[in-house]
């Protein structure tokens, strides 16, 4: 679980902290954000994306290397024809600047504070177009200490590895060789997440403590769902190798079978319990070639008084997007931490409200949405609704409703005092003059009936 996140020129986050603790001892474990449209609650999420990319991007760099050197050929040859919003699929690599601040020479500074059972620590980076610091402090023996510390200084690279981490000065020699070489291009933690990759499981076990590689794993394993660039084009679930990366149609291998009746058994439960026309749901599966099946999901519907088998491609982009977010959603109850953006986008708000009502009494995990659905706000206590709001100046807060100190009383909810602003978050405009917009493109209309007349 995350207990804080601290950022400094992360985007369009100048300096933000937010703070996830119910308690000094407590967690919050569901988070609901609210924010204006363009306020930032995007680059909020994007924080843990950047997390959990900075995390692989050594080993993601590597896989896609393997590829066959046509596909760069094809790549430097299309790049300037792709559309803007698709170019990042083309950037293999991360990319450090794209998540600092526009136009600001100070460095980006993120430091995230990591729960892990009972035990509380953080991790820090710095960067600017390269790494220049990271560190990471959490439970060692029986205190909390630095498992390392990595700062450039000039031309060179301040290491402070804990002997009680990397237990092994040999193998630790070669740890510091990959420094030089790799890190500021990437982060220790990915150098680490790559080694455990690159070699035998058993020989980094004996010479790194599986502490370390327990806290990268929860990293790794954690869902963020980001509709947004490159991320849009990816399954939320696309680190865990062992489930269906689409729950809607794919080919799988044969052993994946049991995978699909467990998730044809839970998506009856929630549709036919959130549907009123929906009375079943079933995977058609066939057999492929070798060892590979397609499966394809339908809703058995009732329509016009009859009962009609429907395929997915035909249902609601409402009912597709559930789709989409179903397992990663199911993981916070599961005991996982997921961040979803934008989590009622294309959802009636009604739905949403009953979704969060059953779901978050269950949560054994950590929920993090971005949301505009304000009926949440009459069923959600006061520590789980945050408000991300900006002042006149541009600097962005966000705080919990109970930290407000406002008492509710019984002819007020917290839904109404959030429409009338006393909390922030909301549009401050209240009237547009299309009127003016009209008489405008009107003129320019005009003026171009002119010169067409006189061409």
């Amino acid at each position: 679980m995350f207990t804080y996140i601290k950022a400094k020129n992360f985007k369009s986050l100048k300096n933000i902290e937010l703070n996830l603790k119910k308690t000094k001892k407590k967690t919050n474990d569901f988070i609901a954000i609210y924010g204006e449209n363009g306020s930032g609650k995007t680059n909020l999420v994007e924080l843990f994306k950047f997390l959990q990319q900075v995390t692989i991007s050594r080993a993601f760099d590597v896989t896609w290397n393997t590829l066959p050197k046509e596909f760069f050929q094809l790549k430097n040859k299309m790049i300037d024809n792709v559309p803007i919003d698709f170019k990042p699929i083309w950037q293999l690599t991360l990319n450090l600047e794209e998540y600092r601040m526009l136009n600001e020479k100070e460095d980006t500074e993120i430091e995230y504070g990591i729960k892990i059972g009972d035990k509380e620590g953080f991790y820090y980076i710095r960067f600017n177009k390269e790494i220049v610091e990271e560190k990471l402090y959490f439970f060692v023996n029986k205190q909390n200490g630095y498992y390392f510390k990595l700062l450039k200084s000039g031309k060179n690279i301040v290491k402070e590895l804990n002997n009680n981490i990397f237990v092994n000065e040999k193998y630790n020699i070669e740890l510091e060789e990959n420094i030089e070489k790799y890190w500021g291009k990437y982060s220790f933690l990915s150098l680490l997440n790559f080694e455990l990759k690159d070699k035998n499981e058993e020989y980094i076990n004996s010479n790194i403590s599986y502490k370390l590689f327990n806290i990268i794993d929860k990293l790794i394993s954690m869902t963020v769902h980001v509709n947004k660039w490159f991320f849009k084009f990816l399954p939320d679930n696309y680190m865990k190798k062992s489930l269906l990366l689409d729950l809607k149609s794919g080919i799988v291998s044969k052993d994946k079978i049991k995978e699909i009746k467990k998730y044809e058994t839970v998506l009856n439960i929630f549709f036919t319990q959130a549907y009123a026309d929906i009375k079943s749901v079933k995977y058609i599966i066939e057999e492929k070639e070798l060892d590979k099946i397609y499966y394809k999901l339908f809703f058995n519907k009732i329509i016009g008084g009859n009962l009609k088998s429907i395929p997915i491609e035909f249902e609601s982009e409402g009912t597709k997007r559930i789709i989409e977010e179903f397992d990663t959603l199911i993981g916070a109850i599961m005991g996982e931490t997921v961040i979803i953006d934008e989590i009622d986008n294309g959802i009636h708000d009604l739905l949403m409200k009953n979704i969060i009502l059953s779901i978050k009494d269950e949560i054994t995990g950590q929920l993090i949405i971005t949301t505009h659905n304000t009926l949440l706000l009459e069923i959600l206590p006061k520590e789980c609704i945050y408000i991300l709001s900006t002042d006149f100046k541009g600097n962005k807060n966000i705080h919990t409703i109970k930290e407000y100190g406002i008492k509710i009383q019984k002819n007020h909810n917290i839904r109404d005092l959030y429409f009338k602003g006393v909390f922030g978050g909301i549009p401050n405009t209240t009237y547009v003059d299309f009127e003016e917009i009209k008489y405008v493109l009107e003129e320019y209309k005009k003026g171009e009936e002119i010169v067409g007349k006189e061409t």
